[in-house]
């Protein structure tokens, strides 16, 4: 398998873990959770298993060299991946319906990482950025364009989403420049500067202990999108470029869709489908075009 096909099988692993947030966050809400208590405890659970997997592998060595080379770079992307993104998400799942903040959370990321992107390499956007920029933000749009029906109505909720996607988006473009690395002590390292940055907003809240039914979903949350999900993001990037994985992982809500319709029995639209099928076009597109210029300057 070569590195760009392997790239775009781990981003879409990631859009597949990651579509589990929302759902499971909401779950934990109704069980009494605060945002800030999610966002935190499910890192912390994440934060323990990753330990204990390098514990018995015998990677903590590595884990401390990574810490005194990356630490620095570590702890910005770890601000913006993991506070920003978890704190505000969490927090929009409170306010919106979920697919209000998928909405929000992919539509501003994806403008925030080419953006960003031009800006860091002192550039303009390419011609081949703005249509799939623009192709994939209309197909996300369609599939969500029935606004009454997702409740649109919080500004607080669709801030928080805005919010998230930024951090997102800065941190895809930061961890693809600063080279962080895919592998589980580069998980670890973002993850533990993480649980210290959620432990902030969590203890303003007002400290509060899960209760025990409450473990095994906060467990999943933990596996699934927190440690599954980063850890495809984070090597995928060590394979593709960030505007790449970005435009890949807008497959979330694609997966969403069909998983409702298999699981649920929730008939999707025309519109919506047409929607994925825009989204997939911006991926195929821009991933040839950056084929063909690899192609060209090589």
């Amino acid at each position: 398998m070569n590195s760009r096909l392997a790239g775009g099988v781990l981003a879409t692993l990631a859009a597949l873990f990651n579509g589990t947030v929302g759902v499971i966050s909401v779950n934990l809400f109704t069980a009494g959770l605060s945002a800030q208590a999610v966002a935190f405890y499910k890192c912390l659970l994440a934060l323990a298993v990753l330990g204990a997997v390098l514990l018995v592998s015998g990677q903590w060595p590595a884990v401390i060299r990574y810490l005194q080379a990356k630490w620095r770079h570590a702890a910005v992307c770890a601000f913006f991946g993991f506070f920003m993104l978890y704190n505000f998400e969490t927090a929009a799942y409170q306010y919106v319906n979920v697919a209000v903040v998928v909405f929000c959370l992919f539509g501003t990321s994806t403008v925030t990482t080419f953006i960003f992107s031009a800006v860091l390499e002192k550039r303009g956007l390419r011609a081949a950025d703005v249509f799939s920029v623009g192709v994939s933000l209309l197909g996300l749009s369609l599939i969500f364009l029935d606004v009454g029906s997702i409740g649109v109505g919080s500004y607080a909720g669709i801030g928080y989403g805005v919010l998230s996607g930024i951090g997102y988006g800065v941190f895809l473009v930061l961890s693809k420049r600063f080279e962080l690395g895919g592998g589980l002590v580069a998980v670890f390292a973002l993850m533990l500067f993480g649980v210290a940055y959620l432990a902030v907003p969590f203890a303003l809240a007002g400290l509060s202990v899960p209760a025990a039914d409450s473990l095994p979903v906060l467990l999943l949350l933990a596996v699934l999108p927190t440690i599954g999900g980063f850890w495809c993001t984070v090597k995928a990037l060590t394979l593709l470029n960030s505007q790449s994985v970005q435009l890949i992982e807008l497959t979330e809500p694609v997966f969403a869709m069909v998983i409702g319709f298999m699981v649920l029995g929730q008939v999707t639209t025309l519109l919506q489908a047409f929607g994925g099928g825009l989204i997939l076009l911006a991926i195929a597109v821009h991933e040839w075009l950056q084929r063909r210029a690899a192609q060209v300057t090589g």
